[in-house]
């Protein structure tokens, strides 16, 4: 017999009933909630363009003329007169090595050029003299020649006359040997002494050019030796930009070719550098090619640091978007792209090369990839966030 139940407990079990069904149930939509427009917002259209066609290249900042000083004698290390980092004129100072054995040779050589011109001066006095009495010996042997001719003398006292003449030519040569000798004596002490005063010299290592000492390798004490690198000196008022191309795009290489640069220590500026040398072959290894770009002359430029150049190769078409649109989120970029209702989405977007303000346009990106022809994003973003907001152009 089945068990009838109270209306009450029918109207608890219709209850039951009803709530479970509104909670398996769509809930009703939530009430539309109304976006504050931006009107403050400068609106632009994504469009295609011509832009430069370049081959970018990174490099290092060298100097054009740089100096490894060393030694061209053994000797120690007296005194080192800068610091790495000194500015420095030509002829100014460097190292100083000990000169004591070196001058004691320069002494010698002194002394013994002394002696050789005392002797060069003592054998000029005796050709001389003998040179004197050869001629007084001629005339006498002529005279007593045309006497005997005239037998006016003896043939003994013309005999003695003539042996007098031989003896005084003979001694004349001897005396002109010597001073032959004596002269050259002089000349070769001469030159060992002058290659004393130089070697003593070699003490004193000076500066060839006025620059910059970026590298010390010596202190007071050390021997130093020849070929033993002691200091480099870097001229600092002109620098390279050393870049490294593929082969097959040498034929952007034209000597005075003007290319666009920028260091990674100066950003937001660009420089402009000038093709000033490169290699005429490729390296069999790597295929590359060596290539040096003159900077302009600037204080803050410094040899390693790293930048990169742009050599033209023509026009292509690209899309760009003012660098103030790009939203920078730690490692990522993006745009605000303003949709058909007027609401800004933040975009990803890979970036291409930097172009440099022309004219009354600032600087512009390469977009790679994340926005195509025709859609609209926000200019100048700033720090705002607009994701979800909406947006109206400026009046």
């Amino acid at each position: 017999m089945r068990q009838m139940r109270s209306p009450r407990a029918a109207a608890v079990a219709a209850a039951i009933v009803a709530a479970t069904s509104f909670a398996c149930g769509n809930p009703a939509p939530p009430r539309p909630q109304t976006l504050e427009a931006l009107r403050d917002v400068r609106i632009t259209t994504v469009v295609a363009t011509e832009i430069p066609d370049e081959l970018e290249v990174p490099g290092n900042v060298v100097s054009a003329k740089t100096a490894v000083l060393s030694a061209r004698v053994m000797a120690p290390v007296v005194e080192v007169a800068v610091r790495e980092g000194d500015f420095v004129r030509t002829g100014q100072l460097l190292v100083r090595l000990d000169e004591t054995e070196l001058a004691a040779r320069r002494d010698a050589a002194r002394a013994a050029l002394a002696e050789a011109a005392a002797a060069r001066a003592q054998s000029t006095q005796g050709f001389a003299a003998a040179q004197a009495h050869a001629e007084v010996a001629r005339k006498t042997y002529e005279r007593f020649r045309y006497l005997r001719e005239q037998t006016s003398v003896s043939m003994q006292e013309f005999d003695e006359v003539e042996a007098r003449y031989q003896a005084a030519q003979a001694q004349l040569e001897a005396a002109r040997a010597q001073q032959q000798q004596a002269e050259a004596l002089f000349e070769r002490t001469q030159s060992e002494a002058r290659a004393a005063e130089t070697v003593v010299g070699y003490t004193r290592i000076t500066a060839p050019f006025a620059g910059r000492v970026v590298r010390r390798k010596v202190d007071p004490g050390m021997l130093a030796a020849p070929g033993v690198p002691l200091l480099v000196l870097e001229q600092s008022e002109a620098y390279q930009l050393e870049v490294t191309l593929p082969v097959r795009e040498a034929g952007v290489l034209q000597r005075g070719n003007r290319v666009r640069i920028q260091l990674d220590d100066l950003p937001g500026r660009h420089l402009e550098g000038t093709v000033a040398e490169f290699e005429p072959g490729a390296e069999a290894a790597s295929h590359t090619v060596k290539a040096k770009l003159h900077l302009p002359r600037e204080v803050s430029l410094r040899s390693g640091m790293f930048g990169r150049a742009w050599f033209p190769r023509g026009t292509r078409r690209a899309l760009t978007v003012p660098r103030e649109a790009i939203v920078v989120r730690g490692q990522l970029h993006g745009v605000y792209v303003v949709d058909a209702a007027q609401i800004a989405r933040l975009r990803l977007v890979t970036l291409g090369s930097v172009l440099p303000a022309s004219g009354t346009s600032g600087e512009r990106v390469e977009i790679l990839s994340g926005l195509s022809e025709g859609e609209r994003i926000v200019a100048e973003p700033g720090t705002r966030e607009l994701e979800g907001r909406r947006v109206e152009a400026e009046p």
